[in-house]
């Protein structure tokens, strides 16, 4: 039997309905987190391009970003510590994408806006207890360099400040939809993920704890 330890917090309105709770229910998520086993929780991203789960001074200025009438940062850390939990704080999402090649995504400048959130959010929240690491919610499907430098610039920016604190990543398998091409030379997916994998994982080896499924 797999056993599974930890979870998402999704909480912000993407491609999977947030939940739109207060502080009351999600006690009540989180005590029920901690009964069945989970031992970490993941922020799945602290903001998705004008929307932020606490009031960021840095995307207020640079996105427009709408001020979040709660913090939930706060309150997901003040949770995970009452219940004995690990916290991992979820990078920006500029909502750019990365994978899309009529997309101009500028790595440098997505890159230092999402190293200044880090670095704010650390400033305020890195005194937590629960505060256990970082998790990068730029999700790789395929190999790709613009992703790859993106993960490595601000992975190694993490370490650099907190060498001590574990950080994630999470691979977006985008199935045979995206593999057409490829699929007909080769007949299935599985090398095509083992090659590109390889190759994303020469990038981040250096920084990255952990991959979560």
């Amino acid at each position: 039997m797999l056993r599974v330890t930890g979870t998402f917090l999704d909480e912000i309105s993407h491609d999977i309905p947030h939940q739109n709770w207060g502080e009351k229910e999600w006690d009540k998520d989180f005590r029920a987190m901690k009964a069945m086993g989970i031992q970490k929780v993941f922020l799945i991203r602290c903001g998705h391009k004008r929307f932020c789960t606490f009031p960021s001074a840095v995307l207020e200025k640079e996105m427009g970003a709408y001020r979040p009438p709660v913090d939930l940062v706060e309150m997901f850390l003040r949770l995970a510590e009452k219940h004995g939990l690990d916290f991992y704080f979820g990078t920006y999402d500029s909502g750019n994408a990365w994978y899309r090649p009529e997309v101009h995504y500028d790595v440098e400048k997505e890159v230092d806006l999402m190293r200044r959130v880090v670095d704010e959010a650390w400033s305020r929240y890195g005194k937590f207890k629960a505060f256990k690491g970082w998790y990068l919610s730029q999700e790789i499907a395929r190999r790709n360099e613009r992703a790859q430098t993106c993960y490595k610039v601000l992975g190694e920016h993490c370490k650099a400040f907190s060498p001590d604190l574990k950080i994630f990543i999470s691979p977006g398998m985008l199935g045979p939809k995206d593999y057409n091409e490829d699929m007909q030379k080769r007949g299935k997916t599985i090398p095509l993920h083992e090659e590109d994998w390889n190759r994303i994982m020469y990038y981040v080896h250096s920084f990255v704890d952990v991959i979560a499924f």
